[in-house]
């Protein structure tokens, strides 16, 4: 059996749960077993953090990879932000030796120690590489037919490999099992806007998440799949914002493992996706047909 330490990072058990669950089904259903990683903490967060203090920051990461150190298992993240973060601080610290001993006198006054010893993988990389399409494809019990737009989130473009469209034909691969139909937009890239939502609300809201949705409706799309939670709260957020704007949009959005675990038979009830924020019970209603 596949088995992982499974990092939630902040945004998914705090603000939308519904993943969590979703997750913890689908890998149960397939058969990928996950411990969940105690006394974790933020991964910290991938932009801000490591201009502000950039020890700081491979600290707080070396820390959370000890951790799954300890349980001697690789860390599968839910969050494209967490696989960054982690998947950069891993890679840093096992290849710059002075940093690492830099790191390990701060993590010795909290009984830690980082060895450089485990991966770090996005769940889509365990679920395409490790449990196979074959699999995921015989667990599908209930083709959604839906027509869907994808947005991949900037973080999971980066790869250590070099091929920034890896995970994201993973992703895109994964979400067409589900049954559902995946309209092109021609913006797939284009960055939501949330890293800039910090700083200039009105340039992430006109000049990067509204010519998405834009593009998306255009191209006929019903609901909008994502990966990244920080883009799901700019997708759902950003809509209501919009509409102080003149611009009503209500796309749904969803993540990829809720779309996994739909597709597999478990009903929006058991996933709780009335948590989310805007549109998803008309996507609920045009799915399940109540």
């Amino acid at each position: 059996m596949v088995k992982y330490a499974l990092f939630l990072g902040c945004q998914i058990p705090m603000r939308i749960p519904s993943v969590e669950i979703a997750s913890r089904r689908v890998f149960e259903r397939i058969g990928l077993e996950t411990v969940d990683l105690k006394g974790y903490s933020c991964c910290p967060e991938p932009i801000i953090s490591r201009l502000l203090d950039k020890t700081g920051q491979l600290a707080v990461s070396a820390r959370n990879l000890a951790l799954a150190e300890e349980l001697g298992l690789d860390i599968m993240t839910l969050c494209n932000g967490c696989y960054e973060t982690l998947l950069e601080a891993n890679e840093t610290l096992k290849h710059e030796s002075e940093e690492m001993l830099q790191i390990n006198k701060i993590l010795e006054n909290y009984g830690k120690k980082y060895r450089g010893l485990i991966k770090v993988k996005h769940v889509v990389e365990v679920l395409y590489e490790d449990i196979g399409v074959k699999k995921i494809r015989e667990c599908v019990t209930k083709p959604l037919k839906i027509r869907v737009a994808m947005h991949y989130g900037c973080h999971l473009y980066r790869d250590l490999s070099g091929d920034i469209m890896r995970k994201p034909e993973m992703m895109k691969k994964l979400t067409s099992l589900t049954g559902v139909e995946i309209v092109d937009y021609g913006l797939e890239r284009l960055c939501c806007g949330y890293p800039s939502m910090q700083v200039d609300e009105e340039f992430s809201l006109t000049h990067r998440l509204l010519p998405k949705i834009d593009k998306m409706i255009e191209a006929g799309a019903e609901a909008v799949v994502l990966t990244c939670p920080a883009c799901t709260i700019q997708f759902e957020t950003g809509q209501i914002l919009l509409r102080e704007r003149g611009v009503r949009y209500d796309l749904p959005c969803i993540n990829i493992m809720e779309l996994l675990a739909l597709s597999f038979g478990f009903s929006s009830r058991d996933l709780h996706l009335e948590l989310h924020r805007g549109a998803i019970l008309r996507l609920i209603k045009k799915v399940e047909g109540d």
